[in-house]
C-alpha cells in the first residue's frame, strides 16, 4: 500500500533550488472554498518583508471573479494586469500552470484558459513559491528546464518531478 503525502497546508512556502529557467513549470490543483474572497500565488526572490516578487497571481472574488497578475520591484508594486471573466468558482476544484518561458510567465487554468504575464525581474533570481489565503491546496509539483528539480522522481499520472 502506498502512503499518500498530506497536503500542502496553507500558508505553503517551499524553495526553489537555482531559481526558475525557461520551461520549468509549477502546477498546483486546488480547491476554492465556498466562503473564499481570494488567495494568493507568488514567486519570490527571497523571505523577508520586502523581497522581490517577480509574479503575483492573485484571484479575487469579491464583485465579479478577477486575477491581478503583478511584481514588486524594490519595494514598489508594478502596475496591475487584471484578467475578467475568469474560469475560478467558488466550491470548485481548479488546476494552474505555470510556465517559464525566455519572455514570460505562461498560466494555463483548467488546461483551457491561457494568460500571459511579461518577466519585469529576470525568473532566475526566484528562490520560493508561496501559496497563501482562502484556498485549499491538493497538490503542488514541479519540473525544471535542466534544474535540480529534474533529479527527483517521477511521480505517476503527473510525470512531474516532485509533489507535495
Amino acid at each position: 500500500m502506498a502512503l499518500i503525502p498530506d497536503k500542502p497546508t496553507i500558508p505553503y512556502s517551499t524553495a526553489i533550488p537555482g531559481g526558475l529557467r525557461p520551461h520549468t513549470w509549477v502546477k498546483i490543483q486546488g480547491l476554492v472554498p465556498e466562503t473564499s474572497t481570494g488567495f494568493r500565488v507568488k514567486f519570490i526572490y527571497g523571505q523577508y518583508e520586502g523581497a522581490n516578487v517577480a509574479l503575483l497571481f492573485n484571484p479575487r472574488f469579491e464583485g465579479s471573479p478577477h486575477i491581478i497578475f503583478n511584481s514588486l520591484v524594490e519595494r514598489k508594486w508594478g502596475q496591475e494586469e487584471r484578467k475578467e471573466n475568469i474560469p475560478l468558482r467558488k466550491g470548485k476544484s481548479f488546476t494552474l500552470r505555470f510556465t517559464t518561458t525566455t519572455k514570460a510567465y505562461e498560466v494555463t487554468l483548467n488546461e483551457r484558459h491561457r494568460y500571459e504575464f511579461r518577466h519585469r525581474l529576470p525568473p532566475e533570481g526566484v528562490r520560493f513559491l508561496e501559496v497563501d489565503g482562502d484556498v485549499k491546496l491538493e497538490a503542488v509539483s514541479w519540473e525544471g528546464g535542466g534544474s535540480y528539480w529534474n533529479r527527483f522522481p517521477p511521480v505517476p499520472r503527473w510525470g512531474a518531478s516532485r509533489v507535495y
